[in-house]
């Protein structure tokens, strides 16, 4: 349940500013953690030494957890790019901070994310074509 999930990754994530905790929808089975942790392992900030490359996954609550070197900024998009490419489904993802504690914020639907990257692409190519 979405209850049983949000809670634990409050557990998870409580007291460590460096973890993020992502909702995945797709994540059924420890299998799934191979494409998982080769493409957010690719993250530079992520920290290796840190559960299995950075990576820890709970497929019966669909949750993957990773840890960011200290002091490193927390890239959720980064994160959010690495789960689709590995061909799951963010939904949204848990940050804690001292200041305001446990934060749940929803990822932009896929559609969303998809105009985003298509925009930027545009950008992009306008760019280099100026």
């Amino acid at each position: 349940s979405p209850e049983v999930r949000d809670l634990a990754a409050q557990e998870m994530i409580e007291n460590h500013a460096n973890y993020i905790a992502v909702y995945t929808k797709g994540l059924v089975c420890s299998s799934c953690g191979i494409g998982l942790r080769i493409h957010i392992s690719k993250i530079d900030s992520v920290d290796q030494s840190a559960f299995k490359k950075g990576v820890d996954l709970d497929s019966e609550k669909q949750l993957v957890y990773v840890a960011f070197k200290a002091g490193a900024e927390i890239d959720a998009e980064a994160v959010r790019e690495a789960i689709y490419k590995a061909g799951y489904d963010p939904a949204h993802y848990y940050l804690w901070s001292e200041a305001g504690g446990i934060t749940k914020t929803a990822y932009s639907t896929t559609e969303e994310w998809a105009k985003k990257v298509c925009e930027i692409t545009r950008l992009v190519e306008a760019e280099k074509n100026f």
